[in-house]
């Protein structure tokens, strides 16, 4: 045992980035040198943005994803490729993984609070999709990168922002450029300070709430006891019914969104989306964060009753 007055500082088992595809990037750069990256063909812009930008000489391929999440990834791939398995939503995904070669990375930024074994040779995220951040992304365990220098121009928009316009100026600047950097001490202070358990169970509230009252549509998925929704995912029998709706919400100040448009490479490539374009065309995401209660999820159905009466 060493006594003194000036030790080795404790280290944490997460090392954090501005952002999860800072995350993602850093794994890229510094763990793993990929030839080739599998991602689901159902997936948000931000992983495929970060592989053309960072790393364009590395092959993107798709894998297909069904109507119900799950994920018909490939079984033999490469010692050298990397396989991305997403936790869509806050549901674990149990699809199967390659056997042997390959390395596996496992995106929990929409299941952070999901009790979930994870399988994956790294694991990262993002924070803002799941807390009330400005920025914020990880890796799981320790490691000890040098960070790039950057502004940050985007997280200062956020915390000046007056409305919805100055979030999605900030969305469009982290899209043009970002860099492999630290994420803020004012996000990390609301992230130190945040109660999982308290925020899980006000989660599973709201989507149970949602999945047994809403008359309109139907929910996407059933969650189970250890999972912690990020949204509540509706489907619709028509494009055309849930855009109305959602307009009709939107005008009455409650803002749903559609998980993803399906990215142009995606549309592109020789794989089966035809699910994955479906879950585009027939969803509507509705927000279940802790910040709201019985009191808003009702308002939700209560407009949801009175778009139907109108003759939806």
């Amino acid at each position: 045992m060493v006594i003194a007055s000036k030790l080795p500082p404790y280290r944490t088992e997460r090392t954090y980035f501005h952002s999860g595809r800072a995350a993602f990037a850093y794994l890229l750069t510094h763990r793993v040198r990929a030839s080739r990256v599998f991602l689901p063909a159902y997936t948000c812009w931000s992983l495929v943005s970060t592989l053309q930008r960072r790393f364009p000489d590395v092959e993107i391929v798709f894998y297909p994803v069904g109507r119900d999440l799950r994920c018909t990834i490939p079984l033999e791939v490469d010692a050298s490729d990397v396989v991305v398995l997403i936790h869509f939503f806050g549901y674990a995904n149990d699809s199967r993984l390659p056997r042997g070669s390959g390395t596996i990375f496992e995106d929990i930024s929409h299941a952070l609070f999901s009790r979930i074994d994870y399988r994956g040779d790294y694991v990262f995220g993002s924070l803002q999709k799941i807390a009330r951040v400005a920025d914020g992304g990880f890796v799981n365990g320790f490691y000890n990168p040098q960070y790039e220098p950057s502004r940050k121009l985007d997280t200062w928009l956020r915390y000046e922002s007056t409305d919805w316009r100055d979030m999605r100026e900030a969305e469009n600047m982290i899209d043009r450029e970002w860099q492999l950097c630290d994420m803020s001490s004012q996000s990390m202070a609301v992230v130190m300070s945040m109660d999982a358990d308290r925020i899980c169970k006000q989660r599973r509230a709201n989507e149970e709430f949602l999945s047994a009252k809403l008359g309109v549509g139907r929910a996407l998925r059933e969650f189970n006891p250890d999972e912690c929704p990020l949204l509540h995912q509706r489907l619709f029998d028509a494009t055309e019914e849930r855009d109305s709706l959602r307009i009709y919400l939107a005008e009455r100040k409650i803002f749903c969104s559609i998980h993803w448009p399906t990215h142009p490479l995606v549309r592109a490539s020789q794989v089966d989306i035809g699910d994955a374009i479906w879950l585009e065309e027939h969803s509507l995401a509705i927000p279940v964060g802790s910040d709201y209660g019985e009191a808003e999820m009702e308002a939700i159905v209560r407009c949801a009753e009175a778009w139907q009466h109108a003759g939806a």
